[in-house]
């Protein structure tokens, strides 16, 4: 970050916003604040990660939830910081920081070090459906005695259930 690099005592201000919005931010302040390891990992590296011009945002989760998972996680400082240099690989212990860091973005509570299988529990937990009782298949009069009202039968035998469209909504007439 250029602050870094300022000659001691000298000072970058920021000019943010617009019309009643508009102020003037102390970015030395706030970097001295940060600490010189947080401040240089902070941009451009937590910045392409979280979501940048040129890279994605992960889904449902922007900057601030970011910055509250980085500071759960501050071994992602140095794995940040590993970086810096663009080197031509990245070394196997930076890349699980990286993959823990990405897995309580979507999970605070996880134990998980490998992405993957963080993804397929959270598909798992996510994804679950309502199953009819054991062993029952479902067809015809016996799916109407079992399904609650307003459900239907995915199919003959599958034995899950999903909310059936309302016609209303859609403009359609019941018959």
């Amino acid at each position: 970050m250029v602050v870094q690099k300022l000659p001691a005592g000298d000072e970058l201000w920021v000019a943010f916003g617009t019309g009643k919005n508009y102020r003037y931010i102390a970015a030395h302040e706030i970097a001295s604040s940060l600490g010189p390891e947080k401040t240089c990992a902070l941009f451009p590296k937590f910045h392409a990660i979280t979501g940048c011009d040129t890279v994605s945002a992960f889904v449902g989760h922007g900057k601030k939830s970011a910055w509250a998972t980085w500071n759960t996680l501050p071994e992602l400082t140095d794995a940040l910081l590993s970086l810096a240099n663009a080197p031509t690989s990245i070394q196997e212990d930076t890349m699980h920081v990286i993959e823990r860091f990405v897995i309580l973005l979507y999970d605070r509570t996880s134990k998980c070090k490998d992405v993957n299988k963080a993804r397929k529990k959270l598909f798992a937990k996510k994804s679950s459906v309502q199953e009819h009782p054991a062993n029952l298949r479902c067809s015809g009069a016996a799916c109407e005695e079992i399904c609650p009202s307003g459900w239907s039968c995915l199919g003959p035998g599958i034995g899950t259930r999903a909310r059936a469209p309302s016609t209303n909504r859609l403009g359609l007439a019941s018959e």
